[in-house]
């Protein structure tokens, strides 16, 4: 069964506070695991000296936390392993390795990774081998710093190169790295309309790492019960396989911005009443 300490806090929709103020915030909400979203105004990693990477990480610790999953923006940055030009694709491969890095700093030993906007008329034999070689040397990053990375598959509206679970599957067996892994975002799957969190399970298998586990109508992810995806379903199936590993709360909606920690007790009330 999954349990409650499974559940994983997260900052994407307080960036109207500090993240001392998250911090603290998830603390008396009684959270002990944090997905942490590496962007400004909290975490840009080009504003952070690899001391101040280490002063976050003792600060996260001082607290009783732990960060599950460091997920550098990367839908609104330019960041993209899609891109056709080299250097474009160069300077992401980068920017991920210096987010390993600093993961590892801070004792978290996943990733998040996409594969960034594909163009439309980009071949797409290409763009999936730009992709392969992409994520290949991300992952020679990731091996050396003993760090997993979950890929997640965009909606539709950003890539119709990685937008299902079988594309994950196949990229994974493609690059052939231990390291590589998968991700299910409850939101995504249902805003692209190709897979259920069935698919993802049984394309992925035990390469299923990690969860967002979002509402949505679809689209917005919200706290779980507040939109019209059956996140009870959801977590049966996750029940079904034991699944191990953590459900991150990725709150985007603006709902929840000047209102952030009432969006994660609300969460948290979801999931008692679903895991008891």
């Amino acid at each position: 069964m999954v349990q409650l300490s499974q559940v994983a806090a997260a900052n994407y929709h307080y960036k109207r506070y500090s993240l001392d103020y998250f911090l603290d915030s998830v603390v008396r909400l009684g959270f002990r695991n944090i997905e942490l979203w590496a962007s400004g105004p909290h975490f840009h990693l080009d504003y952070f000296s690899l001391e101040d990477v280490k002063q976050l990480n003792k600060k996260i610790k001082e607290r009783g936390l732990k960060v599950i999953c460091l997920t550098p923006e990367q839908f609104v940055y330019p960041i993209s392993i899609s891109h056709p030009d080299p250097d474009y694709r160069k300077q992401s491969v980068e920017f991920f390795r210096r987010h390993i890095e600093a993961a590892s700093l801070l004792e978290c030993d996943r990733v998040l990774v996409t594969t960034g906007i594909a163009y439309l008329d980009a071949d797409e034999t290409e763009t999936w081998k730009w992709i392969r070689e992409s994520l290949g040397e991300i992952c020679k990053t990731a091996e050396k710093e003993g760090v997993y990375l979950p890929v997640e598959a965009f909606t539709s509206f950003t890539t119709h190169v990685f937008n299902s679970a079988a594309h994950i599957a196949q990229m994974i067996q493609e690059v052939g790295s231990p390291n590589l892994k998968g991700l299910a975002d409850t939101d995504v799957m249902a805003t692209t309309g190709k897979d259920t969190i069935h698919d993802f399970i049984r394309e992925l298998g035990d390469d299923l790492n990690h969860v967002h586990f979002v509402d949505g109508n679809p689209g917005g992810h919200l706290v779980p019960g507040e939109g019209k995806l059956d996140m009870a379903e959801a977590l049966k199936a996750l029940n079904d396989i034991d699944y191990k590993g953590y459900l991150g709360l990725e709150l985007l909606d603006r709902r929840y911005i000047l209102d952030p920690e009432k969006a994660m007790r609300d969460s948290l009330t979801w999931f008692e009443k679903h895991l008891s």
